[in-house]
């Protein structure tokens, strides 16, 4: 045994690949950085006011802690979404909004955490945990409704005085919103767009 540090020696080509390895990480991030940008310009473009959940995207990327089994008694992965977020970077896209609605005289606007708008049904007047894996949602008086449209339609209905739902509101504009809902719906299927993870099915 040689004393003192021990140095690596990478051959030729293991230099060649980790160069190429190199080069493709920066067209990634140079391209969501683009897409990023685009998608905020665009978002810009259609008001003046944006309300969002916070910044807490670091929480998915976590594993779980708990065991859980399938029907047939199979472990299931515990992997969340960490190839996922480093592949779309929400919170960089979010860090984006912000700088962009603050720069150019809009409004951003966070909702506190405990707001849960993927949770909250304002014809029952209170909050039902959901699967993830639950795209259409039935209301407590049975209507069907996307799940991340009527997330957004709960921000939407945000107090910012009280900082929580403002639930005359969502009665009062539910009706008027929802058949926007169906009518983009409808030109979906009619267009035959996939949209993925959505729950929307094309026939």
């Amino acid at each position: 045994m040689k004393k003192g540090p021990k140095k690596w020696k990478y051959s030729r080509h293991y230099k060649r690949l980790r160069s190429r390895h190199r080069e493709l990480c920066r067209i990634g991030a140079v391209n969501r950085q683009l897409a990023i940008n685009e998608d905020a310009n665009h978002i810009r473009s259609l008001g003046h006011v944006l309300v969002t959940e916070p910044k807490n995207f670091s929480k998915l990327a976590r594993k779980s802690k708990v065991t859980t089994t399938d029907s047939k008694g199979r472990i299931n992965r515990k992997k969340r979404f960490g190839r996922s977020i480093k592949n779309r970077c929400p919170g960089g896209f979010q860090a984006a909004l912000e700088k962009k609605f603050t720069n150019t005289g809009g409004m951003y606007k966070e909702v506190p955490m405990d707001y849960r708008a993927s949770q909250y049904d304002h014809t029952a007047d209170g909050y039902i945990k959901k699967k993830l894996s639950d795209r259409m949602y039935h209301l407590h008086d049975g209507t069907i409704v996307q799940r991340d449209w009527y997330s957004s339609f709960l921000l939407y209905c945000y107090d910012s005085r009280l900082q929580c739902i403002d639930k005359v509101k969502c009665k009062e504009e539910f009706d008027k919103q929802y058949s926007r809902e169906k009518a983009l719906i409808a030109w979906i299927k009619a267009n035959k767009i996939s949209v993925l993870n959505s729950g929307i099915r094309i026939d």
